[in-house]
């Protein structure tokens, strides 16, 4: 019997704005606070659509703990009944601090992070991706970053779970080749995480191999048409079910073996989290027959190394997949593998990994 548990309702439409109009009058909001940034602000004339006054657009990629204060500071001077996510990850993410804030009336980004319990009441959102690879428009997680301690922080309760995930391909239509290869990148990451993880049950495992066939079938496919409606909303459709498999996991080794990589070298958080993959899928493939022969099965493929071939594929002539190319030494590996085993997250892999294990990892991808 599965123990799995999202409660996100997911609505697919081609009028996103139709469909968010419609959802904010089920949920009744009279005053949402609306957080994206400056780029959706300007490209989906959110201004015409929304009260300004109640757009938060200081968003950056991986939101920091600046971020996260100058939100609150724009919370505490209005009175919001709701929240809104427009964007990627880091929109959303930084929404979920939003979203903390408002149910606890805490300021102290810590005091948000460390809460536990129950929140005593909770606030209607509705959250819109506009990349397909982060699935935290279906988890209760948000990353937060802590730059003067280079250290990567994460938000979670079950009342940070959105109330509806809107999904409509034309809002990642947009995207440039190499931010959609890595954000599925991470969509990849995320699928193949909650499969060799501890705590994947039945359900989880399904969705992750459905968001992996989907993603590997379609992700050339991408790379030659990347205007193609169709190919997003496939793309798109495989994000939100990676998060659906992830979000009753939490992620695992190459999560955290990423953290390190995007703190110290800037490294987008969707190579960071992938660049791994491949010497833990050789590592735990062991321990997830079952799963990897349905994914072979779906995807036309005999045996391991066909798979492996077909993800080193993804990002190529795109992306660099070695860790030198992004400005890493091989001197300072021993630094990242110390700072690789981050608590709730390495503990996941479904083989325990040692510092010798992480280590010929880095030097694999090096």
């Amino acid at each position: 019997m599965s123990n799995y548990h999202n409660p996100v309702r997911i609505v697919k439409t081609d009028d996103w704005k139709k469909e968010l109009t419609a959802n904010i009058n089920d949920l009744k909001f009279n005053n949402p606070i609306i957080v994206t940034t400056h780029g959706n602000r300007k490209r989906l004339q959110l201004d015409e659509i929304f009260n300004p006054s109640n757009i938060f657009s200081d968003v950056y990629s991986n939101p920091i703990f600046d971020n996260c204060r100058n939100a609150i500071s724009f919370c505490q001077k209005n009175s919001f009944d709701g929240v809104i996510a427009l964007g990627g990850g880091s929109a959303m993410d930084l929404a979920k601090v939003v979203m903390a804030h408002l149910c606890l009336g805490k300021t102290e980004i810590f005091h948000l992070i460390e809460y536990k319990d129950p929140y005593p009441q909770e606030i209607p959102s509705i959250f819109l991706p506009t990349t397909h690879g982060t699935g935290s428009e279906v988890t209760m997680w948000g990353t937060v970053w802590n730059m003067k301690e280079k250290k990567k922080y994460s938000i979670s309760n079950p009342s940070l779970y959105p109330s509806i995930a809107i999904l409509d391909g034309a809002l990642t239509q947009s995207l440039p080749l190499d931010i959609s290869i890595i954000t599925i990148m991470d969509a990849l990451s995320h699928s193949m995480e909650a499969i060799w993880n501890k705590n994947s049950n039945n359900k989880s495992t399904s969705y992750a191999i459905m968001a992996i066939t989907e993603i590997l079938k379609n992700i050339e496919s991408l790379k030659n048409n990347p205007q193609s409606i169709r190919i997003r909303n496939v793309l798109l459709n495989a994000a939100t079910t990676s998060g659906l498999a992830f979000s009753n996991t939490a992620t695992a080794a190459a999560h955290s073996i990423s953290y390190p990589l995007t703190i110290h070298y800037g490294i987008p958080h969707g190579v960071a989290s992938s660049i791994p993959l491949v010497p833990l899928l050789k590592i735990n493939s062991k321990k997830i027959l079952d799963p990897l022969k349905k994914i072979y099965y779906n995807l036309q493929l005999s045996n391991l190394e066909d798979l492996i071939a077909k993800i080193r594929l993804a990002p190529q002539n795109i992306i660099s997949y070695k860790l030198r190319d992004w400005g890493v030494k091989r001197d300072e590996l021993d630094l990242i593998v110390e700072q690789s085993f981050t608590k709730g997250r390495m503990d996941n892999n479904i083989i325990q990994l040692s510092n010798n294990n992480v280590r010929s990892i880095l030097e694999e991808i090096f």
